[in-house]
């Protein structure tokens, strides 16, 4: 088995990930993305990807996913309670948590998940945070 180690990661793969999650965006989400520029885009998916990793996630579509609600339904979303208990669950292994999400919580959990932050101030906080392009 090849390791790739997270240096090598951060400097090839990383920046094709990114891309393919941009292109999954645009091609599938465009209604989310239509008011914001292509490198406000790549920046909130990068620190989209971020928090998800910091739940240990790794599958390119656990990732994405975690991203696309993010972006769908509200920044924190997995900080509402039953959420981030069933992405904390030790019984199944992180990328498997994403999937089983659905089956642990309610209409009700993803109800208040999506008014859990203010997200267009969320948004702007991050979005302050992009690089402009001129460094």
């Amino acid at each position: 088995m090849i390791r790739v180690s997270e240096e090598q990661r951060r400097i090839v793969g990383e920046p094709a990930f990114v891309d393919r999650v941009v292109f999954h965006f645009i091609r599938y989400r465009h209604q989310q993305i239509d008011d914001i520029t292509d490198r406000v885009l790549r920046h909130r998916i990068e620190h989209g990807l971020a928090v998800g990793r910091t739940y240990g996630l790794t599958w390119e579509y656990s990732l994405t996913v975690f991203v696309a609600h993010m972006m769908g339904i509200n920044p924190e979303w997995h900080l509402q309670p039953a959420l981030h208990r069933a992405l904390l669950d030790e019984a199944l292994t992180p990328d498997r948590r994403m999937d089983a999400l659905f089956g642990q919580v309610t209409d009700d959990d993803w109800e208040e998940a999506a008014v859990h932050c203010d997200a267009a101030a969320y948004w702007q906080r991050i979005d302050a945070t992009a690089p402009t392009g001129e460094e």
